[in-house]
């Protein structure tokens, strides 16, 4: 799995997976409460784009993000699951 870096790779995957489950950006954006406007500019990479209303999104085709950080040379990296508190 590559890691999404971008907006535009962003809502490339959001239509990749509207598009693998068969629904239509129409469909698609009633489902998640958003409109269909909207959704297309996600979806083509609209920078701006509103987290919670991603976050419908993704919910509304059963995704969810994971935060992993990444490696650079010479750092161990950082405990997220610290950050956010979880054991």
């Amino acid at each position: 799995m590559r890691p999404i870096q971008t907006s535009k790779g962003f809502g490339a995957a959001v239509r990749r997976a509207r598009k693998d489950l068969g629904m239509s950006q129409a469909e698609l954006a009633a489902k998640a409460g958003v409109g269909r406007p909207w959704l297309s500019e996600l979806e083509t990479g609209k920078r701006t784009a509103e987290l919670g209303r991603a976050l419908l999104v993704l919910s509304a085709l059963n995704l969810a993000i994971t935060l992993v950080p990444l490696s650079k040379p010479g750092r161990s990296g950082v405990d997220l699951a610290q950050i956010v508190g979880e054991p």
